[in-house]
């Protein structure tokens, strides 16, 4: 077979990871493979032309019939893309890209329950869908779920991804403990709200780490329904930030993006100030698509205040009222257990350079949306390759099985 990669990564060919993924239905389908709860989801989607390739609006939409070729592989995008919406097919797609196993996120209903589920009450959502934004989410979350579970049972390269969602920790562990019966391999829980409304750091929260620890299933961050952090979507309602590109999971303002990651960050720092890798070793996170600029800093910010040991600070990092410090740097805990994956653009050589964490960043396709690009495997490998073969086989191989290892039978 003709590989669709470039030639630095040929010693990698077959066994590359992907942490980011998606199915992209259009939404002419949407009722038929999920029911009558998509309704109201897909006729607002009808509603909008489409505005660039991601768009889930399909009119005369003919099936999942595009070529599979290296020279229109990373060209065709959204879900006319092949194996956007035949998972056989996607298959073929990530054999030509080398891939060995990746993580697949929801485009279709499945995206739009996190947006629900995160979207503020003062928002164009609300609105629309007033008081039951939330219950919707839920129920889109439930339905999609149900449509996965056919590909988590049968693919084994292909993970899907399922939301979890509860008011109380009992019951995100006990939607875990189901989907994970079920045959998931990964979770999604939004970053934007308090997990059971709790902190993502007390110990009520344990019984759900250790679940997702001793099953070996990651908890994953994606974008989408972040803006809930921010308690009001009214910071980025301003004349300056008009008119830019909105893609199926948010908007291309300059706000939106300047502010995008924080509420990941929050959450996985509140994770390991809190102690929450100390107490769960082999905890899995992955944080998919919020960019991977702030790992680093934040890495650096938190060893400051952890290495700090004058006057009042001489407990910073301690472990609650015991006074323990935390026996590791806030960056080794990072980089043991959380996985991030940056964008093409962005220059993770010297992301690793400046900070170190060369077990953190991953590869990941994005597949087959836009924002994936159109080289990014080369673009990726051409900034590595300085870096020397082992940096190369981490970022494309080995970080990636941390969210994407060979489960047992018994799971």
């Amino acid at each position: 077979m003709n590989l669709a990669i470039p030639e630095a990564l040929k010693p990698y060919a077959g066994r590359i990871t992907d942490i980011d993924s998606h199915e992209h239905m259009p939404a002419q389908l949407w009722i038929e493979a999920f029911g009558e709860v998509a309704r109201p989801i897909m006729e607002m989607t009808m509603e909008q032309q489409a505005r660039n390739k991601n768009s889930s609006n399909v009119p005369g939409y003919v099936g999942d019939t595009a070529e599979i070729s290296p020279q229109s592989l990373w060209f065709n995008k959204g879900p006319t893309a092949p194996g956007a919406v035949d998972l056989e097919r996607r298959i073929e797609v990530m054999d030509m890209m080398a891939i060995d196993r990746q993580l697949l996120f929801p485009t279709s209903i499945g995206l739009w329950a996190s947006v629900l589920y995160g979207a503020p009450k003062d928002g164009p959502l609300f609105k629309k869908f007033g008081a039951g934004t939330y219950d919707l989410a839920k129920r889109l979350f439930d339905a999609y779920a149900e449509w996965a579970v056919g590909v988590a049972r049968d693919k084994r390269r292909i993970v899907p991804v399922a939301g979890i969602y509860g008011d109380t920790p009992e019951e995100l562990t006990a939607m875990a403990r189901r989907q994970i019966d079920r045959g998931f391999g990964a979770i999604l829980m939004s970053s934007g709200r308090m997990p059971g409304d709790v902190s993502p750091a007390a110990n009520a929260l344990d019984p759900l780490y250790a679940l997702l620890a001793e099953a070996k299933v990651p908890l994953n961050f994606h974008i989408g329904g972040e803006l809930l952090f921010l308690g009001s979507s009214r910071w980025g309602q301003a004349e300056a930030f008009s008119g830019y590109k909105v893609s199926e999971e948010t908007s291309l303002d300059p706000w939106r993006l300047s502010v995008l990651h924080l509420a990941p960050q929050n959450f996985v720092a509140t994770m390991v100030t809190g102690g929450v890798f100390d107490r769960h070793p082999t905890l899995r996170v992955g944080v998919q698509e919020y960019t991977a600029h702030w790992i680093g800093p934040l890495a650096r910010f938190l060893d400051l205040w952890h290495n700090n040991n004058h006057s009042i600070h001489d407990k910073q990092f301690s472990q609650g009222h015991s006074g323990k410090q935390l026996p590791m740097l806030p960056s080794e805990y990072i980089n043991r257990n959380i996985r991030v994956s940056p964008f093409d653009f962005e220059p993770v050589d010297e992301y690793i350079e400046m900070y170190g964490l060369t077990d953190t960043y991953c590869f990941a396709s994005d597949y087959p949306h836009v924002e994936g690009g159109k080289n990014p495997m080369g673009r990726f490998s051409s900034a590595l390759e300085r870096l020397g073969p082992a940096t190369m086989e981490k970022f494309f191989v080995e970080n990636g099985t941390w969210l994407l290892p060979v489960r047992s039978a018994a799971h």
